[in-house]
């Protein structure tokens, strides 16, 4: 077995999809790799040692003390190579990288400074002060790491100018994942949309634009949301009773959803981390065959109207999204035409395999420093 490498997080799940199924799991063919995170089941035989940590409560709560357990639990796994997954953990990953001697790796999800300025918790007045503040410590760290993980391209640019090695690992889907969903023998009598469900990612235009889907059409909506303020507004609009609301899901059940489904949303407004955003959730559709209606900044037009697999349309207008709707669930040849372009898309330019690689390669050219 080759050299010993930890993953670990305070905020995401042992079975994260990223950092598990995608990030650890490729890694299990040239390394020993271990994960410290929160509880979640895992499936058997996945080749990496999963070490799972109390839950903590409430978000400070986790920022303080669940931190401080990932950052213990990860040290005690004694590794060569330390990958973390958390802002919060960044002054943990700089005492690893100065009294341990291991490699350490910075794993950017988010544009985090920018993220801060749409953080509904955080008071508005405080929210430019805190991703200030953020982006100096940020800068600190980074400097002083061996290497920053970008989820993005966008974000690989944040880094580059003072990071040492910055490398681009795309979140894009496994090839074998959502094979099933694109079975033509479920009845797709819906659309849907999967991810965390808050003011700023567009749900309320998105409820309000059922007043001009056409009726019969259910809309399929899984995942958290961001507060109680949010979930009181959508349970208690007029079309709540058009949503069939599933919770928090898993692969399997997301699989399902979009086996339902005959179009996928993203309809997040626009702001400074969403723009150059890649969600996930748009080339998941993209992978299970559903044609996506997406939000119509320039770089997810570059994928989805360029790709000929989807709407592109102002998300912030419930006409807009309706329509884009109907047209996709009116028209089968239109339907058919998205659905294989997306697909043939995953296939050839937005699957992990490309990305499993090329993570794989950054971790060898680091630890051979």
């Amino acid at each position: 077995m080759g050299k010993k490498v930890c993953h670990f997080s305070s905020v995401h799940r042992v079975n994260d999809i990223r950092v598990f199924h995608k990030e650890c799991r490729t890694l299990t063919t040239g390394y020993d790799v271990s994960l410290v995170a929160c509880p979640a089941e895992v499936p058997s035989g996945s080749g990496v040692s999963v070490i799972t940590l109390q839950s903590k409560g409430g978000r400070l709560r986790r920022m303080l003390t669940g931190a401080l357990n990932a950052y213990s639990a990860a040290k005690a796994q004694k590794a060569d190579l330390y990958h973390f997954h958390d802002p919060e953990l960044l002054p943990y990953g700089l005492l690893l990288k100065t009294f341990t001697g291991a490699r350490v790796v910075y794993d950017s999800h988010e544009c985090y400074p920018d993220d801060i300025l749409t953080k509904e918790w955080i008071p508005l007045p405080l929210r430019k002060v805190i991703a200030s503040a953020f982006r100096v410590l940020e800068d600190f760290v980074v400097k002083r790491l061996d290497l920053v993980v970008a989820a993005t391209s966008h974000i690989e640019e944040r880094f580059k100018p003072v990071a040492r090695r910055t490398v681009t690992i795309n979140n894009y889907p496994l090839l074998e994942e959502f094979v099933q969903a694109q079975s033509q023998e479920v009845a797709k009598d819906g659309f849907c949309y999967v991810g965390a469900i808050s003011h700023v990612r567009g749900i309320l235009p998105l409820m309000d634009s059922l007043d001009f889907v056409d009726r019969g059409i259910r809309f399929y909506l899984a995942g958290t949301f961001a507060s109680a303020d949010i979930e009181a507004q959508v349970k208690g609009h007029r079309n709540w009773d058009r949503v069939t609301y599933l919770g928090q899901v898993s692969r399997r059940e997301i699989s399902e959803v979009y086996s339902k489904s005959f179009a996928g949303i993203v309809n997040f407004l626009p702001a400074p981390n969403h723009i150059y955003s890649q969600p996930n959730k748009l080339f998941e559709y993209m992978s299970a065959g559903i044609p996506v209606v997406c939000s119509n900044f320039d770089l997810w037009r570059s994928v989805v109207e360029t790709g000929e697999c989807g709407i592109c349309v102002d998300p912030s207008s419930p006409r807009a999204l309706a329509e884009a709707v109907n047209a996709i669930h009116g028209d089968s040849s239109l339907w058919s035409a998205y659905s294989s372009n997306g697909r043939r898309l995953i296939e050839e330019k937005y699957s992990w395999n490309r990305e499993g690689q090329r993570l794989l390669q950054s971790y060898d050219e680091v630890l051979a420093l």
